[in-house]
C-alpha cells in the first residue's frame, strides 16, 4: 500500500488523523510525508498504522495513540494519566513568562502538574526553579519524563499532594500556576467522546460548578504566597471568571482576566 492510498482512503477518519496516524507509523515529518506520497509502506510500518487507526476509530485520542503531543514548540509524552495539553493553556504559560521577563531566582509552583507541559516550560523558558505538585503518582511519572526530555530535570522538583498539603508549611512561592478540574459535574457527559471516555475524570471534574478544587486552592493559599507575588489559573467560562475574581479579591490581591485566543476568558491573574 502506498502513502497516497492512505490520505485519500475512507477510513472514516479525518485526513488530518490519517496524516498524522502515517507520520507516527512511518517515523516522517508531515513535510517529508507528501514528498514520499507514491511511496509503499513497509510491512511492519504498516502493521503499526492500522493498530493506530483502529484504535482512532474506536474514538481514542490520537495523542494516546501516538504518546505524544505538541506545545508551545516542544514535543511532551502523555498517556491516559493525564490530561493532553491544550492551546488553550498556552495562554496561561504565555502570562506566566511575561510576568516572570528578566526575573531570576523565582520559585514557582505548577499546581495540578499532570504531564508537566506548563512548568517544564516556564523552567525551560525562565531558566526559574519549578515544584510540580499532582495527587497522582502516575502523572508525576509522565512530568518527570518530560522534565528530562526538556532538559530541566535540574531545575524542578515533584511532589504527590493534595494541594499544599503534604508541603511544608514555611514554603512560600513567587509565583503560582494551576489549570485544575474546571469542568462542571453536568457538563461532562457532553464532552466529544474522545476527551469523556479517555482523559482522566480526575483532572476533569471540577463539581457543580467547576471551581470546587480552586475554592480549596485558594482558602488555602494565604501563606503560600510572597509579598508581590503572582497566581494564575485556567478557566473556562466567563462564570468562573467572576467567581474566581471575586474569591481571590477576598484573598486581597489585584485582578486580571486574559482572554484566549477565541476571545474567551480563559485566565485569572492575581497579583499580591
Amino acid at each position: 500500500m502506498k502513502i497516497r492510498q492512505v490520505i485519500t482512503g475512507q477510513t472514516g477518519l479525518s485526513r488530518t488523523d490519517r496524516v498524522a496516524a502515517l507520520c507516527y507509523a512511518c517515523s516522517l515529518t508531515p513535510e517529508r510525508l507528501y514528498a514520499d506520497l507514491d511511496s509503499d509502506i513497509a510491512d511492519a510500518d504498516l502493521e503499526v498504522l492500522e493498530k493506530c487507526l483502529n484504535e482512532r476509530m474506536s474514538g481514542k485520542p490520537l495523542a494516546y495513540i501516538t504518546g505524544r503531543r505538541e506545545f508551545f514548540s516542544e514535543t511532551f509524552t502523555v498517556n491516559e494519566n493525564v490530561l493532553i495539553p491544550r492551546p488553550e493553556t498556552e495562554v496561561l504559560v504565555e502570562g506566566a513568562l511575561e510576568r516572570l521577563r528578566g526575573a531570576k531566582g523565582r520559585t514557582i509552583l505548577d499546581m495540578g502538574c499532570g504531564s508537566g507541559a506548563i512548568g517544564t516550560i516556564v523552567a525551560k523558558e525562565t531558566g526559574n526553579r519549578v515544584f510540580c505538585v499532582d495527587i497522582s503518582h502516575e502523572a508525576l511519572k509522565c512530568a518527570r519524563q518530560n522534565a528530562r526530555s526538556l532538559g530541566v530535570d535540574g531545575l524542578t522538583e515533584f511532589a504527590c499532594s493534595d494541594l499544599f498539603e503534604a508541603l511544608g508549611t514555611g514554603i512560600q512561592f513567587d509565583m503560582i500556576l494551576a489549570n485544575l478540574p474546571y469542568v462542571t459535574s453536568g457538563e461532562l457527559a457532553q464532552l466529544m467522546p474522545d476527551v469523556r471516555d479517555f482523559e482522566p475524570r480526575l483532572a476533569l471534574d471540577g463539581g457543580e460548578d467547576g471551581l470546587d478544587v480552586y475554592r480549596r486552592l485558594i482558602a488555602s493559599l494565604p501563606g503560600r504566597l510572597v509579598p508581590g507575588g503572582d497566581i494564575l489559573l485556567e478557566i473556562g467560562s466567563a462564570h468562573q471568571a467572576r467567581e474566581l475574581k471575586a474569591l481571590l479579591e477576598g484573598a486581597g490581591l489585584g485582578i486580571q482576566i486574559i482572554n484566549d485566543y477565541a476571545n474567551k476568558e480563559r485566565v485569572v491573574a492575581g497579583h499580591g
